[in-house]
């Protein structure tokens, strides 16, 4: 009996083919083993090779920032990512890829960054100072409504007024959350301001439905910039975040207590000395006219 050069002992390759599939054992222990060889070779290069663009990121721009993206709506980050293109860069990757960047990094201080980041980390990165890079995400923060359960920023009230609901179970509502209502026009009005929630407190579930339905808005989400590290100085979101209004009018109290204070010791400068002299010559003329006249 001649055999097909296909077949084994009577068995075609087509048979002994559909019995490996049967019993998972289709293709090669050694062709599969070297596939997933070259899959993990390319993986390991990808990695390198965003590590590596990382770290030149890193050298080239003057500031550094890591964001913490845990209570960061993505829609927003991403609407802010476009908005501020070509001021900021934003580079999102695994929290491995930019601890193995910053591990191996030249720069100096950027070890502070690794040892401050947050379970949700991205990078970002710009040619700013660290005060005007904050400026611009904070603009870009959206008040939202309450969710139940999150933790109240700030004593949260609910203004006296009117509201869109009709006489009903919304008295008692509004009642339990410590609210003075009275009936006008076939709506309910809201007699006193009042506090709902206090700071720090969590939102209950009946609150945050009538907050939202009152269009109260008292939660803020924004991209949130950890720390920012600018040529080698290291800031923390609780420095950069000033109000630039109080700032500026606390330097000028500043310079005008200083001004008064080098005027009463004495001390002669380019902006004392007019004045000065303008007090010295009313002090003279005060005391001349003090002075009895002789005939």
């Amino acid at each position: 009996m001649t055999m097909d050069k296909t077949s084994v002992e009577g068995v075609s390759r087509k048979d002994m083919e559909s019995q490996k599939a049967s019993l998972g054992m289709r293709g090669s222990p050694v062709k599969t083993a070297s596939k997933m060889t070259k899959k993990t070779s390319k993986a390991i290069e990808r990695k390198k090779k965003q590590v590596a663009e990382l770290q030149k990121l890193i050298e080239k721009h003057k500031t550094v920032g890591i964001l913490n993206l845990e209570n960061s709506p993505a829609r927003l980050v991403k609407t802010v990512r476009v908005k501020l293109k070509g001021k900021i860069e934003f580079v999102f990757a695994k929290k491995n890829i930019i601890t193995r960047a910053l591990e191996g990094s030249k720069r100096e201080g950027v070890q502070q960054l690794l040892q401050n980041m947050s379970r949700i980390p991205a990078l970002i990165f710009s040619d700013l100072d660290a005060f005007a890079l904050f400026r611009e995400l904070k603009a870009s923060r959206q008040m939202v409504p309450a969710k139940p359960g999150q933790l109240a920023p700030s004593d949260i009230t609910i203004s006296a007024g009117p509201t869109p609901f009709a006489p009903g179970p919304a008295i008692s509502e509004l009642a339990s959350l410590g609210l003075k209502t009275k009936v006008e026009g076939g709506k309910i009005h809201v007699r006193d301001e009042a506090v709902v929630v206090k700071a720090g407190q969590p939102v209950p579930g009946l609150a945050a439905s009538i907050l939202s339905k009152l269009g109260v808005t008292p939660m803020e989400i924004g991209v949130n910039l950890a720390f920012a590290l600018e040529d080698k100085d290291l800031y923390a979101k609780a420095v950069l975040d000033i109000d630039s209004g109080k700032y500026a009018q606390d330097l000028k109290t500043a310079a005008w207590n200083a001004f008064v204070l080098a005027v009463e010791l004495g001390i002669v400068t380019k902006e004392t000395a007019g004045y000065m002299v303008a007090k010295a010559a009313r002090e003279a003329k005060a005391l001349d006219e003090k002075i009895p006249k002789t005939q």
